[in-house]
């Protein structure tokens, strides 16, 4: 029993470190927006399934913040959040987004190595409005920007 949870926790320590590999890497997925908020740097990335099935191989079974079961996730939005300096924050950051037929999804993502993600639904063809809120220590960033979908 003992050997069987030391290699469970071997397999899932190496999962996270290659999770954290692939997140670090700033070309995962499609580039979606670079910008500026009070001088914090924003660059949100959107992964298809198939590429967040590698990111997350070996934490399926987590219950983490942002990641969803539904069967309307469609892609895994991510947001790398800069201070003035070029250095990665750490927070508490949150999606608020509107698709075309007005509908609004909000939630908490999760922080991996440099990023912050969760899961979403781009379901609909059209433009999508979506809201950051970062919560970086003492300071609230706001972002917004439109996203449409082909």
């Amino acid at each position: 029993m003992k050997k069987t949870i030391l290699i469970g926790v071997i397999l899932m320590i190496f999962g996270v470190g290659q999770v954290f590999a692939a997140s670090a890497d700033h070309s995962m997925g499609r580039m979606l927006r670079h910008g500026t908020v009070d001088g914090y740097g924003f660059m949100y990335h959107v992964l298809d399934m198939a590429e967040r099935n590698v990111m997350m191989k070996g934490m399926e079974e987590m219950d983490m913040p942002g990641m969803s079961k539904s069967p309307d996730i469609t892609n895994h939005l991510m947001v790398y959040i800069n201070d003035p300096g070029g250095k990665s924050v750490s927070g508490k950051i949150g999606f608020s987004i509107t698709g075309p037929d007005g509908k609004e999804q909000k939630t908490l993502t999760m922080g991996m190595h440099d990023s912050y993600g969760a899961d979403v639904s781009f379901k609909e063809r059209g433009i999508y409005k979506i809201k950051t809120k970062a919560v970086i220590g003492e300071k609230t960033l706001l972002d917004e920007f439109s996203y449409e979908v082909k």
